[in-house]
């Protein structure tokens, strides 16, 4: 039997808290964030509860959650941010990207979306890293345009880019957070 959206949603955020532990503790594997509780799931949920002193379950009792979310919530004050890296070009104004460019700031593009779609449970399409705006970059860019209140052109311009690149950020990706 499917699992409901709340279930699904659920589901979704403990692999997101267990996908950013699998980086800062290393006998927890990484996992899928699809929002199906899977044996990879399963597997990194032992994991957790076994380095924290748990029975080893492999479900979410409210003890396992709370501690979870907690370990999620200092890793994220743990993780050291990185210096910005100014891809996008700052001349002229109105620069912007779309359907047929290709370069580094496409593959960049592709790469920021793809992060958001596992962050985010899958939101957007499956894009593939590589140089070229197509048809799928395309049609993630207007669902990230629409989901964050931009004018929904399909172009990546210097307003979206810079919503693209807050998006990044782990406090913006919590769904937790106030």
């Amino acid at each position: 039997m499917p699992a409901s959206p709340f279930e699904r949603e659920a589901i979704t955020n403990l692999q997101r808290y267990l996908y950013q532990l699998s980086f800062t503790d290393p006998s927890i594997p990484s996992v899928p964030v699809d929002g199906v509780f899977g044996a990879q799931t399963g597997r990194a949920l032992r994991a957790f509860q076994q380095a924290r002193g748990l029975t080893p379950t492999g479900r979410a009792d409210q003890e396992t959650w709370d501690l979870l979310y907690l370990a999620y919530l200092e890793s994220l004050k743990s993780t050291e941010r990185t210096e910005p890296l100014y891809l996008f070009p700052r001349r002229p104004e109105t620069y912007s990207v779309g359907l047929g460019d290709e370069g580094l700031i496409i593959s960049a593009i592709r790469y920021l979306l793809r992060e958001l779609m596992i962050n985010y449970g899958g939101v957007f399409e499956d894009i593939p890293l590589a140089g070229t705006f197509d048809t799928a970059t395309e049609g993630a860019v207007k669902q990230f345009q629409a989901l964050h209140g931009l004018p929904v052109t399909g172009r990546v311009d210097r307003e979206t880019w810079n919503r693209l690149v807050v998006a990044q950020r782990p406090e913006e990706m919590d769904p937790g957070r106030s």
